[in-house]
């Protein structure tokens, strides 16, 4: 009886659970602010899903913390704003921003850090995905698919490098999910003469 009994409470239980994180998904915040945190994967060669589908109405505020190692040949690790002593070019996820920094994706818009202590406001509904920028590889690519609930980031033609394999460490993002706050101030002519 004790065999059967635990697998059946195992499966029963993942089911329960399984079910109450998909309606939670789905279901507005009930707070007036509801935080996520997502571990960031330096090396994850996908958009790694945040954890968060953002509902209309709802702004997200977005912060993050922490070190990540992206280029083996810099003496150095980098926080969310990359190292800016580096722009990406057209090969990197995001060409433009600083290389290793960390970006927010909702949607096909693509935000980036350009500094540690930045903070980054959406308010487009949508799932929030983040990722390092770094250069998508084909080996990379292979990699991709350990990162569940995530989007595999295809390489460019002109990729170059190690990308993503060389990569490592976490950087911590904070999602702060509220209603987005209505404008209270008064309207020229809402009885103003």
């Amino acid at each position: 009886m004790r065999r059967f009994l635990l697998p059946f409470v195992a499966i029963l239980g993942s089911i329960a659970l399984g079910s109450v994180a998909a309606v939670a998904e789905d279901e507005k915040p009930t707070n007036s602010e509801e935080v996520f945190i997502k571990e960031v994967q330096a090396e994850g060669q996908a958009w790694q899903y945040s954890g968060v589908k953002l509902p209309k109405g709802y702004t997200a505020t977005i912060t993050a913390t922490g070190t990540w190692g992206i280029n083996e040949t810099w003496d150095k690790k980098v926080g969310p704003g990359g190292n800016p002593e580096y722009k990406a070019s057209d090969a990197y996820v995001k060409s433009g921003a600083a290389e290793g920094c960390l970006l927010v994706r909702v949607g096909d818009t693509i935000l980036a850090f350009s500094k540690d202590d930045e903070v980054i406001r959406i308010s487009t509904p949508g799932a929030i995905y983040f990722c390092a920028n770094d250069v998508p590889t084909n080996e990379g690519l292979a990699k991709a698919e350990l990162f569940l609930e995530g989007i595999a980031i295809q390489p460019a033609k002109d990729a170059h490098g190690s990308g993503f394999l060389d990569n490592d460490g976490v950087i911590k993002a904070r999602v702060a999910v509220s209603m987005t706050k209505k404008d209270s101030s008064p309207k020229k002519g809402d009885g103003d003469k």
